[in-house]
């Protein structure tokens, strides 16, 4: 019984998931029909940001601001269609399953950064000691100086 219920709570899941990436690639963005499509965008600040837009086969960089300025326009085709499939590939990953393949693709690549990482923390680790060993050793002269002192000072009392 639980596991036709967990079986249909993870089906239905997959299905709002798919239905979502459906939707968001039918809407991708796009204004008066397939003319003029917004790509996306990189907020600068408070109210200021640079988008992308594409009308017909040319992209135009964008400053929104207090006005709008157009910063750059792109016509070289091989440039556009790059860009064009640089952003909207990232636009899918963000949607779909595209973001837990890359996540799996780099877990190799974490498991050699965890080995550096503990390279690294070892170097530290005895690094750490041998300037603890120090501190302790200068320690050590200080309280022999101290009490070498303490004794000349009594002989020169006396």
């Amino acid at each position: 019984m639980i596991v036709k219920v967990i079986f249909f709570l993870v089906l239905i899941i997959l299905l709002f998931f798919v239905l979502i990436k459906y939707i968001a690639k039918k809407n991708k963005g796009t204004m008066f029909g397939n003319s003029i499509r917004s790509l996306g965008g990189v907020p600068l600040g408070q109210n200021k940001s640079i988008q992308i837009v594409e009308i017909g086969h040319s992209l135009f960089v964008v400053g929104v601001g207090e006005n709008i300025q157009l910063l750059d326009k792109i016509n070289d085709a091989d440039e556009v269609a790059y860009i064009s499939e640089l952003l909207t590939s990232s636009q899918d990953d963000r949607v779909g399953f595209g973001a837990i393949s890359k996540w799996i693709s780099k877990l190799p690549v974490r498991k050699k950064e965890i080995e550096e990482e503990v390279e690294i923390t070892s170097s530290f680790q005895q690094v750490f000691h041998d300037r603890l060993q120090r501190v302790s050793n200068r320690n050590k002269d200080a309280h022999e100086w101290l009490s070498d002192q303490k004794h000349t000072d009594r002989l020169n009392d006396e």
